[in-house]
């Protein structure tokens, strides 16, 4: 009896009314006979009989009522709670020879549906998603929010790898590499690929050796093989110029499921290949680190076992009847009518034993069996709204975990929190707080380099608009300037053929008059002709700078800023040659579609990883 308690103890004020209500009662009885008390007992009546045993009986039935509304409780029992662990990569191979066609339409199309497949059968734990051509790429951290993985899935294709090739050790490196940040020490990584080479296998063996990562394999495709045919149509060649023929060769790919204790699957047309390895990744490899039931504490209200004797006072209150009443509550029940009587919580206890989750939450009636019932079943929203309004450790741990399992982490640790505030030494609630800050600090790096993104083709648009809008300026300045040269032009034209008109006028008469006078005097002058002619040569070549001048369109006082006009002509062709690359570039152009388009969002998470690389070695296989 060292841990009796009362689970609802402001119950026990209601005894309060009851100190008062007692001698009221027994002074209201005296008072209300017919003869004085004292004239009844001298003449020998006794009228208290009747109702002396009213006052007692009503106080015990009030006494008893409280006391089984307080909760009292000296035991306790046991409630199921589940933490969250365990975790998995899949790692999707995105080199070109998955568009062979020797399944039907091809085996990367087979392969995503066999990857959106798996989804809904992992359930606990949180996954991740990795691919790889010539080297691998992180596409999601681990999550546990399987629609995420469900939206990216569908648009992984070759032609959104920054490199070509095939690199399965490099997806595999990715993929531990992503497991160990997320704090796990072991984990599943599954392994969707047409094959592997011997050099893949061997470096996939030691990254491997000395770790606790169980790898699987779903080899896609047949054995047999089949040209690769890409999306334009053409059949891919190697670099002889021969037909490329992809063949699945499983001798690369047993020795690592051997080595790890994984599981290999060839793809069947049915879902047994998915089936087998949901089942053999849905649980952690070693016990301790399973989803398994711990034993929570909560104490037990006894306040029940106050009903009977309750039920048996109240009897009294009957004048007829006691009797009947009496053989029936102790009259034998045949035993093949026993279990009809199981209350609902009985019967969804068996129905959670039985591991029908969802019929068990339709027939608890007490809300922590029913979430947890719902928690089991996956219902984690019904979860929610069941445990939400209960303030107990077990229930607000409880909750805590099914705000995880639904994604919502702040309210996850909220949760966790207010267990630790009643519980410091929750240990459950401790570890499950540490690995969902981990899961919402991912999430938000994932979120900060999508804003990021966002933000950069933001950037490439302005950049854009900007060198389009200075095309336009410059456009119209060219014009500009080509319209006033063409006038000034056209008016030194004008000029020249003026000047030109007068001056073979004033030539010929000229010539006319020296014409004379040469000949009235050719004995006297006879040195002046020489002179004559020079002079004309000097005026003809003036003549002509003058229409070299004019046909130039420019004076001569401007030949000083000549030189400028190219400079200006560089930078403008240079502006003209940066928004060209920037138009034509299909990077760019996509960035700028990157809300609309998940295929270039991921292309572009892709790019920025690649950059952040060294550049991988050389494959073996460029297909």
């Amino acid at each position: 009896m060292a841990d009796f308690t009362f689970l609802h103890p402001v119950w026990l004020i209601a005894l309060l009314p009851l100190g008062l209500l007692l001698p009221w009662l027994k002074g209201k009885q005296h008072s209300n006979g017919l003869i004085a008390a004292h004239l009844a007992e001298k003449l020998g009546l006794d009228q208290k009989q009747a109702a002396t045993a009213f006052v007692p009986l009503l106080g015990l039935c009030w006494l008893l009522s409280v006391l089984a509304l307080a909760g009292p409780s000296w035991e306790k029992a046991t409630l199921p709670a589940y933490s969250i662990s365990g975790a998995r990569v899949l790692v999707m191979d995105m080199s070109r020879s998955m568009y062979a066609t020797d399944i039907t339409p091809n085996r990367l199309t087979q392969a995503r549906y066999k990857a959106l497949d798996m989804l809904p059968g992992w359930k606990e734990g949180s996954t991740g998603l990795v691919t790889y051509a010539a080297d691998g790429y992180v596409v999601s951290p681990l999550t546990q929010d399987s629609s995420t993985l469900s939206s990216l899935i569908p648009h992984l294709s070759p032609e959104i790898m920054p490199l070509q090739g095939s690199n399965a050790a490099a997806g595999v490196e990715e993929a531990i590499t992503l497991l160990k940040q997320a704090g796990h020490q072991q984990g599943d990584i599954i392994l969707i690929t047409d094959g592997l080479s011997e050099q893949e296998s061997s470096t996939t063996q030691d990254l491997l050796a000395d770790t606790r990562f169980r790898l699987s394999i779903l080899a896609v495709g047949s054995r047999q093989g089949a040209p690769v045919r890409m999306p334009d149509g053409r059949l891919l060649t190697n670099s002889q110029g021969d037909t490329v023929v992809a063949k699945v060769e499983l001798d690369t790919l047993l020795p690592l499921v051997k080595q790890t204790g994984g599981q290999l699957q060839l793809t069947q047309s049915t879902n047994r290949d998915v089936d087998s390895l949901v089942a053999a990744t849905a649980k952690p490899m070693d016990n301790a680190d399973k989803e398994k039931e711990k034993e929570l504490v909560e104490r037990v209200n006894n306040g029940f076992w106050l009903l009977i004797p309750l039920v048996i006072l109240s009897l009294f209150g009957f004048r007829r009847g006691i009797v009947l009443a009496a053989v029936l509550v102790f009259m034998p029940v045949d035993q093949a009518f026993a279990s009809p009587w199981k209350n609902r919580d009985q019967l969804g206890y068996d129905a959670y034993q039985q591991e029908s989750y969802a019929s068990a939450a339709e027939q608890f009636s007490s809300p922590q069996w029913k979430g947890v019932a719902q928690y089991k079943a996956g219902n984690y929203e019904q979860a929610i709204d069941t445990l939400k309004p209960l303030g107990d450790i077990t229930s607000r741990y409880n909750l805590g975990n099914a705000y995880a399992r639904a994604g919502e982490f702040e309210k996850a640790l909220e949760s966790y929190q207010s267990v630790l505030d009643q519980d410091s030494l929750h240990a459950d609630a401790r570890k499950n707080l540490e690995i969902v800050k981990q899961a919402l600090e991912q999430q938000q790096q994932q979120q900060q380099q999508q804003q990021q993104q966002q933000q950069q083709s933001d950037e490439n648009n302005d950049q854009n608009q900007e060198s389009s809008s200075t095309e336009q300026q410059d456009n119209q300045q060219n014009q500009q300037n080509q319209q006033n040269q063409q006038n000034q032009q056209n008016q030194q034209n004008d000029d020249g053929s003026e000047n030109s008109d007068s001056q073979q006028s004033d030539d010929s008469q000229q010539a006319s008059e020296q014409q004379s006078e040469t000949e009235k005097s050719a004995q006297n002058q006879p040195d002046q002709q020489p002179d004559s002619q020079p002079h004309g040569e000097n005026q003809e070549s003036d003549e002509l700078n003058d229409v070299q001048q004019a046909s130039s369109g420019q004076p001569q006082d401007e030949t000083e800023e000549q030189p400028e006009e190219p400079q200006q002509a560089e930078q403008s062709l240079d502006k003209q040659t940066q928004g060209a690359l920037s138009a034509s570039d299909p990077v760019l152009k996509k960035l700028e579609q990157v809300p609309d388009d998940t295929s270039a969002l991921i292309r572009a998470q892709l790019l920025l990883q690649a950059r952040q690389k060294q550049a991988p070695h050389a494959t073996e296989n460029s297909w």
